[in-house]
């Protein structure tokens, strides 16, 4: 059960993060490699978000997002942004293009 806890509680932060990070990109404070070194740099990150969802495979992020919403209420409703990347194949690491370029 503490397990199972953990996760979600982790899953809160870091989706909490991703969500902040597509916010700034949408807003066109900087650029999605601009804020991935920056939460390395600055917070300390082994990668940035962009690119650790990249990794994660973003069908899989929308999916997870759809239910941290369902649970959690709108705060963690799926970016338009990313349905869009997901839509045109752009899901990430594994197609060679998400957030990022591979």
């Amino acid at each position: 059960m503490a397990d199972e806890r953990e996760q979600e509680l982790l899953d809160r932060f870091r989706y909490a993060v991703l969500l902040e990070a597509v916010r700034c990109l949408d807003e066109g404070i900087s650029s999605a490699r601009e804020i991935d070194i920056a939460m390395r740099a600055g917070a300390g990150l082994p990668e940035g978000p962009l690119a650790a969802a990249d990794k994660q495979g973003l069908d899989s992020v929308l999916r997870r997002l759809e239910e941290l919403e369902a649970r959690w209420g709108e705060r963690f409703a799926p970016p338009r942004r990313l349905r869009d990347l997901v839509t045109a194949g752009r899901t990430g690491l594994e197609a060679g293009r998400g957030f990022l370029e591979y």
